[in-house]
């Protein structure tokens, strides 16, 4: 588990080994991945509550649709992906929330990875 991240707005990206979390390889594919522990209410809608742990293999794209961590500046989020023409949205699953727009590819911004899985205590 390396941190935290956020399902709402943008919280300060921080790589701090919080622990392992043992996951199957039926859950994930080959490849370097890492677990981040959600905070916030923005991606209910696709499943996602705040307390799960999101599963992210280390991808620095994306496809249209795929729930990414994504990293703004030094901030980082869970959300949708959805590249609009020379934009990008990051899209919440949860009305409350505005999608966060980026414009287009800089520096200011990368995806960290894909989520693959997550996993939650009951």
């Amino acid at each position: 588990v390396v941190g935290r991240v956020r399902a709402g707005e943008p919280i300060l990206a921080q790589e701090n080994i919080e622990g392992a979390l043992p996951v199957s390889r039926a859950f994930v594919p080959p490849g370097d991945a890492f677990a981040l522990r959600v905070e916030g209410d923005s991606m209910v809608g696709a499943g996602i509550l705040p307390g799960d742990y999101v599963i992210a293999i280390c991808r620095p794209t994306a496809q249209r649709g795929d729930i990414v961590v994504a990293v703004l500046g030094e901030e980082a989020t869970v959300k949708r992906f959805v590249p609009k023409g020379d934009k990008i949205l990051l899209v919440p699953e949860n009305p409350r929330y505005e999608p966060i727009v980026v414009d287009g590819p800089s520096e200011e911004f990368r995806i960290a990875g894909k989520v693959v899985a997550l996993m939650r205590r009951l």
